[in-house]
């Protein structure tokens, strides 16, 4: 790392309001992997959350609480971070503004305001090839940085002593869930399986009191203990299309086979019937689902490929790759 980049602080925009909202979970991480290397000034666009705030995060008021960006590295973790007053009068060395929301006018209105307010262009990341193809500008593709050491202490091997468990995490939002996941969740139950669905209280209206399913807010256990009580992930979105989903690739790391939709950025990752199961359709997923239930060796196989995949794209040499374009 150069002198100049060891000497300034990189300063990191977020919106750190919601622990379970993966653009921002990242960015502590990222703090994390780069102690000793760069000090990291977290900041947040709006009131900081206690998690976040036990994480060293502080609250950028206009006027008052200031980046202090002069001649240094300016993260901006995504579109939906508010480019207020505090923008005006810096003069960082670089910009970069991260892609994580599909929100095409909001891109291009934040680079208009970034070069008005600073004269930079920023440097535009992606967090997935899907992200950038679908905007069609320059950048680098750069998929959210994740520590994997909690996910990868439990074995791949399950031994529940219970019915089979297929489940998923995700915020508790209507929209972060494919309204059919409903009537697979309910088959899956009457065939004798368990499903856990942590974020779920969203769906109680269809699913509260169905024999077999439970239905647990958002960050009821540790992401880590929480997939170690599954024995398959199923992973679909309704509304909301995942940029990246780290929930997917945390999954994968903690030795679960995953069955997933087409549709998010997690999918360039997997390689279908290796690492896991791409479904398009609802009986392409029930069907998936249901030989998965039956075959103990296939999701050990799925499930010891996913981590392998898993820690490739996020283990420590992944890490170290990813940093280094914040040490510059």
């Amino acid at each position: 790392m150069s002198g100049s980049a060891a000497s300034t602080p990189l300063q990191v925009v977020g919106h750190f309001d919601d622990p379970h909202a993966g653009a921002e979970r990242a960015l502590p991480d990222l703090a994390q992997a780069l102690q000793g290397l760069r000090q990291v000034a977290l900041w947040s666009d709006v009131p900081v959350h206690p998690y976040f705030a036990a994480r060293g995060v502080r609250q950028l008021v206009d006027g008052g609480q200031r980046v202090a960006a002069d001649g240094g590295m300016l993260l901006i973790s995504g579109v939906h971070v508010a480019l207020g007053a505090w923008l005006e009068g810096l003069h960082p060395g670089r910009i970069v503004l991260r892609y994580n929301l599909p929100d095409h006018q909001r891109l291009f209105d934040a680079i208009v305001r970034i070069r008005a307010a600073t004269g930079l262009d920023p440097e535009l990341v992606f967090v997935s090839a899907i992200m950038q193809s679908s905007v069609g500008l320059a950048g680098r593709v750069e998929p959210s940085l994740i520590l994997l050491d909690s996910f990868l202490q439990g074995p791949v091997e399950r031994h529940h002593g219970v019915a089979v468990t297929v489940g998923r995490m995700s915020r508790d939002a209507i929209g972060k869930h494919d309204p059919q996941d409903i009537a697979i969740y309910r088959m899956l139950a009457a065939r004798g399986l368990r499903v856990r669905i942590m974020g779920g209280t969203c769906l109680a209206p269809w699913l509260a009191g169905v024999a077999g399913i439970d239905l647990l807010p958002s960050g009821e256990q540790p992401a880590a203990d929480f997939l170690q009580t599954l024995d398959i992930f199923f992973y679909r979105t309704g509304s909301f299309v995942e940029p990246y989903g780290r929930v997917v690739l945390e999954a994968m790391a903690s030795g679960l086979p995953v069955v997933a939709s087409s549709s998010g950025g997690y999918a360039e990752q997997m390689e279908n019937g290796v690492d896991g199961v791409i479904v398009q359709t609802q009986e392409q997923a029930l069907q998936a689902l249901r030989l998965l239930a039956d075959q103990p060796d296939v999701r050990h196989q799925l499930g010891t490929a996913a981590r392998n995949r898993s820690i490739a794209l996020h283990g420590p040499q992944a890490v170290a790759r990813l940093i280094r374009n914040y040490c510059a």
